[in-house]
Order: structure tokens, then C-alpha cells, then sequence
């Protein structure tokens, strides 16, 4: 059995900046408590690894009395990191630098006097810290059904969400078009959201069947393996290697692996590891097998044999 790796997957930049940072500020936190304002990714394991490392969760509710909380990739509203200092406590910003720039655009647009619209969705976190940047003052459109019902405005200026699948933006904007004279359309999907959403189409194409590795609450996730279907309908979303039932692998001469931006490398060898035994127990060892490469270099699909 073949087991090959998408070209792009796994962490993107935003997400592993915001752990090295979070890392950084227990290093620096001398004995206080560092929390994060909300998991820091969706991604359970993750998260518990993090808190056996010292970086707890909190919300609002359950903040530390002193000590450093986190702003995860997804961002916040300024009144957010107001409130957050307001009680002495030490604010670290690990917001994605794609989101800071959403945010940019968002209030630059409604300065300009456009009619702001998000496509993605309203309850992401992401969606809310924009939309705190705008004192809540922007429509929020996650079909081209809901840019479609908006009220007619004169001028809109649209923005997307960072983890939305490019032709779904494409197919909001068209919408959106009906409901103005002017359109002013910003291009701020991830670099590495793109860039995975067509490597899992790619390797999709390829193989019999797909797993696509980390939380079943992540979006990002979740819309990789929506396109990873498209080519493939035996796409799979797991969240541990645990989940690969042997079942599944009889008869599959080709498997890929691809993964959301939470997933860290450890999770995805750990995904290969168990695949790899899988098929040396069907073939009494036979099989060779090539290391699986950083998921942080672009490359063609790599097989594991």
C-alpha cells in the first residue's frame, strides 16, 4: 500500500507563531500563570499538551488574577485587549498577521463609507474579532443565498474570511454583485489556506482514500475535507490515529494524508506510523518506507511504500 502525503498541510504560519509565542511567554512569565484567551487552536490534543506544558485556557470568566493571557490567531476586538489590561493583566497578541490584515481592511473600507460584508461565519472567532473592529456595524454572508438576501447597498466592500475556500468566496461575490452598484473586493484568504485547499484536491484525485487529520470543530479543517470529497468521497476526517480502522484499508492500494492548519507534525507522524503498521501487519513486513517530510516545505506528493 502506498501512503502519500499532500504537498501542503498541517501548521500554517499563524498558528505556529501563536504556539512559539504562547511557549515564550511561559518562559518569561516568572511563576505567573499563562492562559490563553480560548483554546489556541482547534485541536484538542494540542490543547492538552499545551496545558501539561504550564499554558492553560481560560474565558473571560475564568481569567487568572495576574499573569500573561494569550491572544490566539483568530484575533479579538480592541475592546477586547482594553478590558484585558483594564485588570492588570499582561496581554500577548499572537493574532495571525492574515487576520491583522482582514482587520486593516475591514475598517479601512468602512472609513471609505463602503457597507461592509464578511463571507464566512458569523460565530467564528475570527469573524467576531472583525467584527468588534467595526463596532459591529458589517453584514456577515456564509452562502451566496445569504449575499443574496442582504439589502441593496450602494457601495459594498467585501472581505473574506481567511479560511474560506476560494471558490465559495468567488461564489459569494458573484452574489454580491446583484445587491450593489459599486463592489470593492479584498483578497485576503491565507496564502496557506489556498495553497492546502489545492494540494488535498490534487492528492484527492491520486488515491482511494484520504484522511484528513485534526479537530472535527475546526472550519478549516472541516472545509479541507468538504474539498478533499470533491475528487474523493472516501475522504475521512480523524482526529487521532486511533480512529484508522483496518476495515477501511482492505483492498486500498493508495491512501493520502492530508491535515488542517492545527495540526502539529507530531499527530501527523503519529497518523502515518499507524498506517505504515497497518500494512506491514497485511504484508509480513515487506514494505519499505521513506521518511514523511516537514509539512512546512512545499513538495510533490511524497509516497510512503
Amino acid at each position: 500500500m502506498e501512503i502519500l502525503l499532500a504537498e501542503s498541510f498541517g501548521f500554517c504560519m499563524g498558528v505556529k507563531r501563536a504556539v512559539d509565542l504562547a511557549y515564550r511567554a511561559l518562559e518569561q512569565a516568572g511563576g505567573l500563570p499563562v492562559v490563553t484567551l480560548g483554546p489556541l487552536i482547534h485541536n484538542k490534543q494540542e490543547t492538552d499538551r499545551l496545558a501539561a506544558d504550564g499554558i492553560g485556557c481560560a474565558d473571560p470568566e475564568s481569567l487568572p488574577a495576574a499573569g500573561t493571557v494569550v491572544i490566539r490567531a483568530h484575533g479579538v476586538g480592541p475592546q477586547t485587549f482594553a478590558e484585558l489590561r483594564a485588570r492588570g493583566l499582561r496581554v500577548l497578541d499572537a493574532t495571525c498577521p492574515y487576520v491583522h490584515y482582514s482587520q486593516r481592511r475591514a475598517v479601512e473600507l468602512q472609513a471609505a463609507g463602503y457597507t461592509v460584508v464578511i463571507a464566512g461565519v458569523r460565530e467564528h472567532p475570527e469573524i467576531r474579532g472583525i467584527l468588534g473592529h467595526l463596532n459591529g456595524a458589517a453584514y456577515v454572508a456564509q452562502t451566496p443565498e445569504e449575499a443574496r438576501a442582504l439589502p441593496a447597498c450602494d457601495r459594498i466592500g467585501v472581505i473574506a474570511q481567511t479560511t474560506i475556500a476560494e471558490p465559495k468566496y468567488q461564489a459569494i461575490i458573484a452574489a454580491l454583485r446583484e445587491r450593489t452598484r459599486e463592489l470593492k473586493i479584498c483578497e485576503t484568504i491565507c496564502d496557506a489556506t489556498a495553497e492546502n485547499q489545492t494540494a488535498v484536491r490534487r492528492l484527492a484525485a491520486e488515491v482511494e482514500l484520504l484522511y484528513v487529520v485534526v479537530g472535527r470543530h475546526s472550519d478549516n479543517s472541516n472545509k479541507l475535507a468538504e474539498t478533499a470529497r470533491e475528487c474523493c468521497p472516501r475522504a475521512l476526517l480523524i482526529e487521532t490515529e486511533e480512529e484508522i480502522r483496518p476495515e477501511d484499508l482492505r483492498g486500498v492500494t493508495r491512501v493520502g494524508v492530508s491535515a488542517g492548519a492545527s495540526a502539529p507534525d507530531w499527530m501527523i507522524q503519529r497518523v502515518v506510523t499507524r498506517l505504515r503498521a497497518l500494512d506491514h501487519a497485511d504484508n509480513a513486513g515487506n514494505a519499505t518506507v521513506a521518511a514523511a517530510p516537514s509539512p512546512a516545505a512545499a513538495r510533490a506528493p511524497s509516497v510512503i511504500e
